[in-house]
């Protein structure tokens, strides 16, 4: 569907504010003589409309956005499975506290949950008396969290692990500063060795003293025996509408006003290597039941905290719609061959299922358990990452193409190959285009779809950024080519109708691609200046025209 979108007055304050945003630029230079031309052609009859979704967000799991970003989790690996279904493994960042003469520590396959059998066996060797005493404090783990855990002064955290033991335990839950001097919470676990000897869920609230940017979560205890533990959680209980994303960063995306979302990934669905692609089913249901994957494309593992459901809630709590990459068979280096792509069909149809299932279908019930019984509005499937030059795609789009279609006919699937391919035999609601290039260039690409033949799909452009040297980590000449290149495509809205840039986030302590939109680590967060350039076009409330400007500038 297609709005009016008011008077043509906004168009003249828009670029009334790109001339006051390249002042700057202009007086920074030399003194030299300088000229300036604008032209505005505001004729009525070059007035068009502005689809209603055409500015989203495009989130992808890279520079560690989920994990240990946007997805609240404080504990990293809190299952333990980062290192490997083989044991022992690794289970860094975990560490110990203590040494080998009093504390040791292996991973073994005695979890209680069938889909992430790895647990932590901890045994304690000393004791609070006798020939060998544990050093003051206890022994034990400490989880410093991704770079650091954010604590603060009077907030409730919601701590929950799995807990076995034969033994009787007196284990010490607590935050602390990064050395372990400064305590902010504690709680103590006390059991006869009775009580834990099957695998025991035990949840309760840690609220701090103090503030710690810098803090961890410690399990200590000076009793001798052996613990295993297994899916370890520390969550704020303030999160944004309560749905465990991290209310600053999550406010950040609601306040661009984004008519869509568009998720999981890029790269991230299909993986190096299909092994690692995100698998919508195994990141729904209870969140220590999800068996977490690595992230191979950006070197990371995530425990899936943020999976499809979570993706879809944020779109409906930030107002957008939902956008689904799928994968369609293929990783980076794989493809499935068409003879034996039915799983994956099935795979993608049932995942529909699961988004608008009613509550008595089969994926639409375990959607319901998970507290949201009524459909989530999904109305776009995007297939696969740009994926058309690979041997099986069109083919094997054609499988997925006629299956949705004929189960739910009203969404719209985005192709990953370019309009010159689309038609009757390669059919597309619309088709995915993807822009990544230098500051000079982008200006040009302002007119990149000037020429595009009228009618037929339209154009998603869902990735689109300036990279390379004069993009650094964000630069205002960079957000001005970026602002220049969607003024192109508001003018040439009959033939593109959404659009976001990519990626959204990045830790700053895990940089894979530069630059982002937003900047943030464990306690601050700020937006780059393309991320307040999309501020300009949130609100963006009026028509686009044909010709809507001309302009010189010599200086």
């Amino acid at each position: 569907m297609e709005v009016p979108r008011g008077s043509l007055d906004g168009i003249l304050f828009r670029m009334l504010g790109l001339v006051c945003a390249l002042y700057p630029i202009f007086i920074f230079r030399s003194t030299a003589a300088q000229t300036a031309q604008l032209s505005v052609d505001a004729s009525p009859q070059n007035t068009q409309m502005i689809p209603e979704n055409m500015f989203g967000i495009f989130f992808e799991e890279i520079n560690h956005a989920g994990a240990g970003g946007l997805w609240a989790e404080l504990v990293n690996n809190r299952g333990f499975e980062a290192g490997g279904l083989n044991t022992p493994s690794n289970i860094d960042p975990w560490l110990i506290i203590g040494d080998e003469s009093n504390i040791v520590v292996a991973t073994d396959r005695s979890s209680c949950f069938p889909t992430n059998p790895i647990a932590l066996q901890m045994e304690v060797l000393c004791q609070s008396s006798g020939n060998n005493v544990c050093p003051p404090g206890g022994v034990g783990i400490y989880n410093p969290g991704f770079w650091g855990m954010n604590i603060e002064k009077m907030k409730v955290y919601k701590f929950s692990m799995y807990i076995r033991s034969l033994d009787p335990v007196d284990l010490k839950v607590s935050l602390t500063s990064s050395d372990g001097l400064q305590n902010l919470a504690a709680h103590t676990i006390i059991a006869d060795s009775e009580d834990f000897q099957e695998w025991t869920k035990v949840e309760f609230d840690l609220q701090s003293s103090e503030s710690n940017s810098n803090s961890r979560l410690q399990l200590t205890t000076s009793k001798g025996g052996i613990v295993w533990f297994d899916q370890v959680s520390l969550m704020p209980s303030d999160t944004y509408m309560g749905h465990g994303y991290r209310k600053d960063l999550a406010s950040m995306l609601a306040n661009l006003k984004p008519k869509f979302l568009k998720f999981p990934g890029g790269n991230y669905v299909m993986g190096n290597y299909l092994l690692n692609a995100f698998r919508w089913s195994e990141t729904v249901g209870p969140w220590e039941e999800r068996p977490g994957h690595f992230n191979d494309v950006w070197g990371y593992w995530t425990d899936d905290g943020l999976g499809l459901f979570e993706f879809l809630q944020l779109a409906e709590d930030i107002g957008a719609s939902p956008v689904w990459v799928v994968n369609d068979g293929a990783s980076r280096n794989e493809q499935i061959p068409s003879a034996t792509i039915a799983a994956f069909v099935k795979d993608v149809v049932d995942g529909i299922e699961f988004a608008r299932g009613d509550p008595g279908t089969s994926w639409g019930s375990v959607r319901a358990a998970m507290g949201h019984p009524e459909p989530f509005q999904l109305n776009y499937i995007s297939m696969g990452n740009q994926e058309c030059s690979m041997h099986y795609y069109k083919e094997n789009y054609r499988k997925f193409y006629s299956a949705i279609k004929a189960s739910y006919p009203d969404i719209k699937i985005i192709s990953s190959c370019d309009r010159s391919t689309i038609s009757p035999v390669e059919p597309a609601d619309l088709y995915d285009v993807h822009v990544y290039t230098s500051s000079g260039d982008m200006f040009s690409k302002s007119r990149m779809f000037d020429s595009t033949p009228r009618g037929g799909p339209k154009a998603i452009v869902s990735e689109y950024a300036v990279t390379g040297n004069d993009a650094g980590r964000g630069t205002l000449v960079a957000a001005l080519a970026e602002a220049a290149f969607l003024i192109g495509l508001e003018r040439n809205s009959d033939v593109v109708e959404m659009a976001s840039c990519a990626p959204l986030f990045v830790n700053e302590n895990d940089r894979r691609w530069s630059p982002d939109a937003i900047v943030f680590n464990s306690w601050q967060h700020y937006g780059c200046p393309n991320y307040w350039m999309l501020q300009f076009f949130k609100d963006s409330e009026w028509c686009s025209t044909s010709s809507l400007y001309h302009s010189s500038i010599k200086l």
